[in-house]
């Protein structure tokens, strides 16, 4: 910025004198690279909540709502060295969002820290205007990805919040954790908490038929099934023979990475649906599906669906257009998504 241009010129004419030969070219270099890397911008990506929705599916109406409330979360991506210079850029940035129009403003910032260097203890002044600036404005603040040393500066110089307040400031390990945090927030602040949340067979299928006949109709062709957590509904090779609606209870998918522990790619929570495309393709599971918290699912297995198809083929339709639209949204949010890397 330009304060820190005219400080450093000062610097160098007060100190022209005494420092001579390679000791003042040094600290020229210096003046000048400092000077230089503050000009650029700390921020990689800027998205939002619509583009870049957490890994967590819920069932379709609900991934809908969030699409559309997504723009009241601001993400930021960051990059390289955060030092004074950049640091004030980035509020600086921050500041010029909430001074926008009113459809722009948010009310959840998530600052990811993955590609981020190292963040300099000058930094840590400008993160607690940060700070106020949250109280202040009205917003919440998620950091991801932060090594352990800036954690430990942000939390010395008390960034975060530690209990339940209006504006909270929380750090998370991964991006789509935090999204997770503030979509879980929207729906709270809407009503619509899923944290609980328990379907029937006949609750999904409502949202499914386009009659209320079709639901008994679509209904004896499923199966109710009860799994407990840590129980693997299949694993990365198995053939793909049934698809799966989420009633309640948390199951995530997981890649088994060689000498490493498994990481999660995608969480499912009540209303979501899994396991489809291998119904249709014919081709075996890609990865690996763990119940990660007791659930009750609704089984469909691919010979009751032909099954299905050729006594009601109406209602048959119902589902096959629903499981269009799922997949619908989820490739749209994933090009929206994309094309902020491009």
């Amino acid at each position: 910025s330009d304060y820190v241009v005219v400080i450093l010129i000062l610097v160098v004419i007060i100190f022209s004198d005494i420092l001579q030969g390679v000791t003042f070219g040094f600290f020229v270099a210096i003046i000048l690279f400092v000077v230089n890397y503050s000009q650029l911008s700390v921020i990689k990506i800027e998205t939002n909540g619509s583009d870049h929705a957490s890994n967590v599916d819920r069932d379709l109406e609900t991934r809908e709502l969030l699409n559309k409330e997504g723009r009241r979360v601001l993400i930021m991506v960051l990059q390289g060295f955060i030092f004074f210079g950049t640091a004030d850029k980035l509020i600086t940035a921050i500041r010029t969002r909430i001074m926008e129009s009113e459809g722009s403003q948010f009310d959840f910032l998530v600052l990811d820290f993955h590609h981020v260097s190292q963040l300099d203890t000058s930094a840590i002044v400008t993160f607690s205007k940060l700070a106020q600036l949250s109280d202040r404005e009205g917003f919440h603040i998620l950091i991801s990805g932060a090594d352990e040393k800036s954690i430990k500066q942000l939390v010395k110089h008390r960034f975060f919040t530690f209990a339940e307040q209006k504006w909270e400031r929380h750090y998370k390990e991964q991006l789509d954790t935090a999204v997770d945090w503030c979509e879980r927030r929207i729906l709270q602040d809407l009503n619509l908490s899923d944290e609980e949340q328990n379907l029937e067979l006949s609750d999904v299928l409502r949202r499914i038929a386009y009659e209320e006949a079709d639901v008994k109709l679509l209904a004896d062709f499923f199966v109710v099934e009860d799994r407990a957590a840590g129980e693997y509904l299949f694993n990365e090779g198995d053939s793909g023979e049934s698809l799966y609606f989420v009633g309640s209870g948390t199951v995530v998918v997981v890649l088994k990475v060689p000498s490493q522990v498994e990481r999660i790619l995608r969480k499912y929570k009540a209303g979501a649906i899994l396991g489809e495309m291998a119904i249709y393709t014919g081709e075996n599971r890609t990865a690996s599906v763990r119940i990660e918290k007791d659930a009750r699912l609704f089984r469909l297995d691919k010979e009751k669906l032909e099954d299905m198809s050729r006594k009601f083929p109406a209602s048959t339709a119902a589902l096959h257009t629903y499981i269009v639209k799922v997949l619908s949204e989820r490739l749209g949010r994933a090009n929206r998504n994309l094309s902020r890397y491009i």
